[in-house]
């Protein structure tokens, strides 16, 4: 019987090690290929509407004579009206978080300015529950101050539609190419590429 040597003969384990390095990094360069877009379709084209809407209650009267653009450029108008701090950072937020990178999303169609216009809508709307309070209330930076306006039609579909944005922006973030979707399945079930 002629003698086998073990140095001749490959490692099974080795190779089996080998074929599933190979995969895996495969399938993780086709994953990240993938989720660097988003998806098109019901939830990005309704983002996209409230988007350009809440872009466009800006004009809209944030409060007694003072329009929503108004305090977002600090203007005489909104300095009359004693525009508090939390108003100024609802409207801040949301022009430059919101509509600024969900503008971005809609140019781009890329996942993190999404991300980033989500996280926006969710920090403004707690500024916004705020800042209407705070003109409900008619709490003023000057308690002496009497011509303090209540919160205008703007501010409240600002944050109704802000409300509105972050359950779409949600499903934008969630949704997931077929494509995507198969690679999940495939790393599930181990069956590679």
């Amino acid at each position: 019987m002629p003698h086998v040597s073990n140095a001749d003969r490959p490692d099974p384990i080795a190779g089996i090690m080998e074929v599933t390095r190979n995969a895996e990094s495969e399938m993780r360069r086709k994953d990240r290929v993938l989720g660097r877009t988003l998806v098109i379709g019901r939830a990005y084209l309704a983002s996209t509407v409230l988007i350009v809407i809440l872009a466009a209650v800006l004009l809209l009267p944030h409060s007694d004579g003072v329009r929503g653009i108004d305090v977002l450029f600090f203007t005489d108008a909104a300095a009359d009206q004693w525009t508090s701090l939390p108003s100024h950072i609802f409207v801040l937020l949301y022009s430059v978080g919101t509509i600024g990178f969900g503008a971005l999303m809609i140019l781009t169609q890329k996942w993190w300015a999404a991300g980033v216009a989500w996280s926006a809508a969710c920090v403004s709307a707690v500024y916004g529950i705020l800042a209407i309070w705070l003109r409900q209330s008619g709490r003023g930076p000057d308690p002496d101050f009497q011509g303090f306006g209540g919160p205008g039609i703007g501010m409240y579909l600002s944050e109704i539609l802000l409300f509105l944005l972050i359950g779409t922006l949600a499903g934008v973030l969630w949704t997931r190419t077929p494509e995507q979707r198969q690679l999940e399945e495939n790393a599930r079930s181990g069956d590679g590429l």
